[in-house]
């Protein structure tokens, strides 16, 4: 049996899990058994510096808790609420790998042949290892392909002092980035892992070329529609109702350095900028979504539980292709999914995370256990030079610590985590 194929998991019980939702600005608070733990650490959040964000928490078959903090408009002080989207980045890939899967299963497409099969385009063909790399090499990054997210050129005319804030990127231009007479490929197919958000603007094209259709009418007849999702936007591409957060950014000497702040960002306060002026067209289906909270809670259940695939399907989601060198045994990257052995205190996880312009956002369910976490916020961190960036040191430090606290005051049982000692 395949290791990654989640075992029987163990519920989380806490009753009847009822919806709990409650909204936080600074020490605006209101009181919920069990949760003093969770409420003071979205509190704590805020203080740290994080304009907004917005949780929720999975258990079982249901959202057990929601909680939001911050603003959704610094400026305005407008607090955030459940129902406002944030974006995603990366957790967009989830959604263009499970229509790859779904058309693979369907018989459409064949995950061994490439993307230039599918796709007669001269800028397709102009990048290295478009012709030599797998569709499942795309999927799971080791392809090989190299990332136009981290050009020099790209990172100042998509982040930085170069955008053009009120163009909308047409879904190839990253591409024009990365001529392979100009940036080689890293690697030979299948020899390495290397995140390369290329791989998925291929994939997201490839689903256009056999379906005859744009991407989100396919991630929304064959995902959303099923599931019951509604609060899902792919930004620039779809009209958004009532639109999304405003959003800020790191404005570190680092950032400074690569991107250069836009003179469309004005200064929040030293070293954060508001983004909002900018869009995540360039982001297509590698990272322009924007969601809710509790949406993500949904969909993290449908991946974890094999929603949506038959069974040869649900098994690909979950199995490891260990590249030919350096496969690191205690971090996976799947079919759109990550798997890592020590995500908090020694227990693994699954899920993925998001970083762009503007915003950074974790969805991940503990390995064995009924448990997802889903985090928003709208601050981003990319190119900052961040490490470990306020968000992530918030999640690890602050937040995972007060939801095991809440399960474990709520009657449940928590996934076994060594002690910080260890």
């Amino acid at each position: 049996m395949n290791p990654l194929i989640p075992a029987k998991r163990h519920t989380l019980c806490i009753g009847c899990c009822l919806m709990l939702a409650v909204t936080f600005v600074t020490a605006q608070t209101v009181d919920i058994p069990n949760d003093r733990m969770l409420r003071g650490a979205l509190i704590q959040g805020v203080t740290m510096g994080i304009p907004g964000m917005s949780v929720a928490i999975g258990l079982g078959d249901s959202i057990a808790w929601t909680g939001t903090a911050g603003y959704s408009d610094l400026a305005k002080r407008i607090p955030v609420t459940r129902e406002d989207r944030f974006g995603i980045g990366s957790i967009t890939k989830t959604f263009v790998a499970r229509v790859i899967l779904q058309l693979a299963e369907e018989g459409r497409i064949d995950l061994d042949r490439t993307p230039a099969a599918y796709l007669d385009s001269d800028i397709v063909a102009s990048l290295a290892n478009s012709h030599k790399a797998t569709l499942r090499q795309c999927i799971n990054h080791q392809s090989g392909i190299p990332t136009w997210e981290f050009q020099p050129a790209w990172i100042r005319d998509g982040r930085g002092a170069s955008m053009d804030t009120g163009h909308i990127w047409g879904k190839t231009e990253t591409l024009a980035y990365i001529p392979r007479d100009r940036v080689p490929a890293e690697f030979g197919p299948g020899t390495r892992y290397s995140y390369s958000n290329t791989n998925y603007t291929l994939l997201g094209l490839v689903i256009e070329a056999v379906t005859g259709h744009d991407v989100m009418t396919e991630i929304r007849s064959r995902i959303f529609d099923p599931l019951g999702i509604d609060n899902i936007f792919l930004e620039s591409f779809e009209n958004i109702p009532g639109g999304y957060v405003h959003h800020y950014h790191y404005a570190t000497p680092e950032f400074v350095r690569i991107a250069g702040v836009n003179p469309a960002f004005p200064e929040i306060r030293p070293m954060l900028v508001e983004s909002t002026a900018g869009n995540l067209s360039p982001e297509w289906a590698a990272g322009g979504m924007v969601a809710s909270a509790d949406e993500l809670v949904r969909w993290a259940r449908a991946i974890r539980d094999g929603e949506l695939l038959g069974e040869e399907m649900r098994k690909e989601v979950f199995t490891w292709y260990p590249p030919e060198e350096n496969g690191n045994r205690a971090y996976h990257y799947l079919q759109g999914i990550s798997w890592s052995a020590d995500h908090y205190r020694g227990c693994a996880a699954y899920g993925h995370s998001g970083g762009t312009l503007g915003f950074t956002a974790l969805m991940f369910w503990f390995a064995d256990s009924d448990l997802i976490v889903v985090l928003l916020t709208n601050v981003g961190g990319m190119h900052s030079g961040l490490s470990p960036s306020p968000v992530m040191l918030f999640y690890r430090e602050v937040l995972l610590p007060a939801v095991m606290g809440f399960v474990r005051a709520s009657g449940g049982s928590v996934p076994d985590a060594r002690s910080t000692d260890s």
